[in-house]
């Protein structure tokens, strides 16, 4: 009998859709700790990794009966393992890393642009404006803060991309007019643009 890892992937997919553990088994152990590092690199957390790659085979083996791959199963796993992520993370307040990511930005500015006091405002405005945006305009924008994608966003929350598009603008617009009122003496447009752009 052949064994599982020389048989072709179309072949050991096309078994785990006829409900085949053992082969089902060789993709757990063959994609199981790439996949848990990808969640890891994500969340930080080695218990949530490990909940979200469980998570993804669960789902590999509940949906079997319609298991029709076409661009490897590698990129399947992965594609699915990312939806999730971007699902999780637009359910949550966000409100410590939000808070995090704002303070590393801002120590990284203070030598030029701010003292420490003035810093510290700056972020809590930010946080206050994030926070009084609605639902889905609040989780695009922390998503692009965490560099998804337009498409991934839409996908993910089952939205159009313009709608992604449009929301994540309007966002940046509020918060630089509020930026702009409360702080007139900074230079705005550079600080947006330094605070909510990838490093």
């Amino acid at each position: 009998m052949q064994a599982l890892q020389q048989i072709p992937e179309a072949a050991l997919i096309e078994k785990i859709r006829n409900g085949d553990m053992l082969a089902f088994k060789e993709v757990f152990e063959q994609y199981w700790e790439i996949l848990y590092k990808k969640a890891y690199f994500r969340l930080r957390s080695q218990e949530l990794a490990e909940d979200m790659v469980q998570d993804v085979f669960t789902d590999l083996w509940a949906k079997k009966e319609n298991l029709y791959i076409h661009s490897g199963l590698r990129n399947y796993l992965y594609s699915i393992l990312k939806y999730k992520i971007i699902y999780w993370a637009s359910q949550q307040t966000r409100a410590q890393q939000l808070h995090t990511h704002l303070l590393q930005r801002m120590e990284e500015m203070e030598d030029t642009i701010l003292d420490a006091m003035e810093a510290g405002a700056l972020q809590k405005t930010i946080a206050e404006v994030i926070h009084s945006f609605p639902e889905n305009m609040r989780q695009i924008f922390l998503l692009r803060m965490q560099d998804f994608t337009i498409a991934e966003i839409a996908r993910a929350l089952q939205l159009a991309e313009q709608t992604v598009r449009n929301n994540h603008t309007a966002a940046l617009k509020q918060l630089r007019g509020k930026l702009v009122k409360e702080y007139p003496h900074l230079p705005i447009y550079s600080l947006i643009t330094f605070l909510f752009t990838k490093s």
